[in-house]
């Protein structure tokens, strides 16, 4: 346990020692940093001023932080918060965290955007992210965010307010047989919904696992589109012609989706592939 006089060279080799039995090298580096910046001592300063002592309460603090870490809970659950697309976004149990592969979803729509969108849709927009970057990106846009749980549009709503973007949150099941609370015609749709497997989760590591909302990320293996089905159906209705879908999409299933939006009447779909080479992302266009 760190010493209430640890000075800020103490509390970053600390960190090292104690984030090193978990994750790798780069990790470490990574986390080492986001929790020195969130205890208000950024890599800068620790650098220039190494023998400064930032106090008991904060000391306190990197304890109670290295506690959690050891219960591989995530640490952007610990810290409360995570950053996406330039934007600080609260997270919490009740979404998803915020991947990089998502980030490069939002980075394609905005290069590939040539006119400026008058309405987005965000389906199953969890912490709000995707729409908040959207909006930020997007001044003019009128951005709705839409998700089936309570408690993560709340969190969306929040996210909202502390980047002080406006977003209209709606509660919507894409999965129910009931009307979607959706109006009017949009330009751009985007989504990231639940694409795992229920068989893949072997495959993730516990802090997911234990930690992250389930109804988020995994379908049955029976129907892994299920959700790509429903928002096929919608955008028939609420999409007109020369509007575009982009969805964030399981590696295993590209040419499906394709073929699944092609089928419904969509004239060109493409497939990306994210940082790591695998097929993650479609595009389709009405």
């Amino acid at each position: 346990m760190l010493q209430n006089h640890a000075t800020l060279s103490d509390i970053r080799k600390y960190l090292q020692k104690e984030l090193a039995m978990i994750y790798c090298e780069g990790e470490v580096r990574a986390m080492v940093n986001i929790i020195m910046e969130h205890l208000g001592h950024p890599s800068p300063q620790a650098f220039l001023n190494p023998q400064h002592q930032p106090g008991v309460a904060s000391v306190a603090q990197i304890n109670e932080i290295v506690s959690d870490i050891h219960t591989k809970r995530p640490i952007q659950y610990i810290l409360g918060k995570t950053s996406f697309f330039d934007l600080s976004i609260r997270i919490n149990e009740d979404a998803l965290i915020p991947r990089p592969e998502t980030e490069e979803l939002v980075h394609r729509i905005i290069s590939e955007t040539k006119k400026p969108p008058g309405r987005i849709l965000d389906l199953c927009t969890g912490s709000g992210c995707i729409a908040l970057a959207l909006k930020n990106a997007f001044p003019e846009a009128h951005v709705t965010g839409l998700d089936n749980s309570i408690k993560a549009l709340k969190l969306a709503r929040s996210n909202g307010e502390k980047n002080q973007l406006e977003v209209d949150w709606v509660h919507g099941d894409l999965l129910s047989a009931e009307p979607m609370p959706i109006a009017g015609k949009h330009d751009l749709v985007v989504s990231n919904p639940p694409y795992v497997r229920m068989s893949e989760k072997a495959l993730m590591e516990e802090n997911v696992l234990d930690f992250e909302p389930h109804s988020a990320l995994f379908v049955a293996d029976e129907d892994p589109l299920v959700f790509y089905k429903a928002i096929a159906r919608l955008t028939q209705e609420i999409l007109p012609a020369g509007s575009t879908v982009w969805l964030e999409i399981n590696e295993s299933f590209g040419a499906e989706v394709a073929d699944l939006f092609e089928n419904s009447g969509f004239k060109q779909t493409s497939i990306y592939k994210d940082i790591h080479e695998k097929e993650r992302f479609i595009q389709a266009r009405k």
